[in-house]
């Protein structure tokens, strides 16, 4: 494998190649990255290209690598790169593509581009590809493939292994055999191991296993990404609403959906709009569109923040030490929440909490907030004291460490499963309430304390 260094030389001496018009010189740059012409390393080679440079060179690929290209980009890439490209050469490399892949490149197009490109498109693989768009990208429709092996189960075994020995079954298939009846409703699954190991004579019938786990094609792809990890299967059945098998998704698939909804639920913690593919290497007006607003929301909240201060200006007159204080009452809580908030977020994610657990994980987070919040208020409490000398400081800032803990074990709860009962992404905006709830309440009852406690401040 080449180093990092020696493939950026090469995709240099590929844009000055482009530069000079000489595609031909930067096809043979490009099918030189490594001995065995590793198409992941060929993809992500034209991935660090610009749009200009990919939508020259893609066309002049085997069909086969530019679809590998268009598979390896972020959806977003691959959909701009699609625009440009003429509707002939766009049906070639969709007709090497997976159908589900396809169908999600088509439906970010236009209407009349997405209707030429499946006019001129194979017909067997366009009739593949049509049932895909009428579901939603999110949804266990939008993600599977309609290229299946399905058995009968009247079929004996050696029927079945010479039908799929015809069918010609590739690495893209399932380990699972899903088996229909004449109506094509599903009614089993085997696995090739067992299919392999069984009597030759014996029916499909009575080896298949009649539980198999199944999905609608409506349903959200995190739901399916559960269930394809609890009970760690290879691939998933997609039927419709009355049963029918309609497709597959593949373990492989979800993979994807995984690393995609880790991605939102980070960029939701972080306030960074969770339908954005930000990277590194984003243009910066696509940074500034996507991260501008949340920091204008933030800036909301901070003012709150600020109001809730200057309600005791009068306190921070008379007392100045607080002013020095205050921020570290705020931070402790904003951490000690960011914490609960993670442990939420992550059970949402993983279908092990719902909203009618709430009270329970309230009260357990509290519990540990109390605890933390005793520990780590002495502890500030003390230092306060020693420092300043005012052992009435030290209580009321211990006090009010734990009351914040409390208050943000509350909120850090709360906030997502409520987002989530609303239909909301939970990560989203999470962090935010969070960190409004732990400064502005955090504020108040610390300097509230002060204020009662003000006698003995002074």
């Amino acid at each position: 494998m080449m180093a990092p260094v020696e493939i950026n030389n090469i995709l240099e001496d590929v844009r000055v190649a482009l530069e000079r018009d000489d595609v031909d010189l930067a096809k043979l740059l490009l099918d030189n990255l490594t001995p065995a012409k590793a198409e992941t390393t060929l993809a992500e080679a034209i991935g660090d290209l610009d749009l200009a440079e990919q939508t020259e060179l893609l066309p002049q690929l085997d069909w086969a690598e530019a679809a590998d290209v268009l598979e390896y980009l972020d959806e977003d890439e691959a959909a701009e790169i699609a625009r440009q490209l003429p509707v002939e050469t766009l049906s070639e490399v969709l007709n090497e593509m997976e159908p589900d892949e396809a169908a999600d490149i088509l439906l970010d197009l236009d209407l009349e581009q997405a209707n030429a490109v499946l006019d001129t498109m194979d017909v067997e693989r366009a009739d593949l590809v049509r049932p895909l768009m009428k579901h939603d990208d999110d949804t266990a429709g939008g993600r599977m493939t309609t290229k299946m092996p399905i058995l009968r189960r009247w079929m004996s075994v050696n029927q079945a292994i010479a039908y799929l020995r015809h069918r010609s079954i590739d690495d893209d298939d399932h380990y699972y055999l899903y088996v229909v009846d004449r109506d094509q409703q599903l009614i089993g699954v085997i696995g090739l191991r067992e299919l392999i190991i069984a009597s030759p004579n014996v029916t499909i019938g009575t080896i298949m296993n009649r539980e198999v786990i199944q999905v609608s094609v409506d349903v959200d792809q995190r739901e399916c990404a559960q269930l394809i990890s609890r009970y760690e299967l290879f691939s998933l059945p997609v039927v419709d609403k009355v049963g029918k098998l309609v497709g597959v998704i593949t373990h492989d698939d979800l993979v994807e959906v995984i690393e995609d909804e880790a991605t939102e639920d980070l960029y939701g913690l972080a306030n960074v709009s969770t339908d954005s593919d930000l990277d590194v290497f984003s243009p910066t007006s696509v940074m500034i569109r996507k991260r501008l607003p949340w920091l204008f929301l933030n800036l909301c909240t901070a003012f709150f923040a600020s109001f809730v201060i200057s309600r005791f200006e009068a306190t921070i007159a008379e007392v100045a030490v607080l002013a020095v204080f205050q921020s570290i009452v705020a931070g402790l809580g904003g951490n000690s929440g960011t914490q609960t908030l993670a442990i939420i977020i992550r059970g949402i994610a993983l279908g092990q909490l719902e909203l009618r657990q709430s009270r329970p994980t309230v009260l357990r987070e509290i519990g540990l907030a109390i605890v933390h919040g005793i520990c780590i208020g002495i502890c500030v409490g003390l230092i306060a004291w020693l420092w300043k000398g005012i052992p009435m400081l030290g209580v009321v800032i211990t006090l009010a460490v734990i009351g914040n803990f409390i208050i943000a074990a509350t909120a850090g709860t709360l906030v997502p499963l409520t987002l989530r009962k609303l239909g909301m992404d939970p990560a989203l905006a999470s962090s935010i309430f969070l960190t409004a709830t732990t400064d502005s309440l955090g504020f108040a009852f610390f300097l509230g304390l002060a204020t009662y406690f003000l006698p003995y401040l002074k």
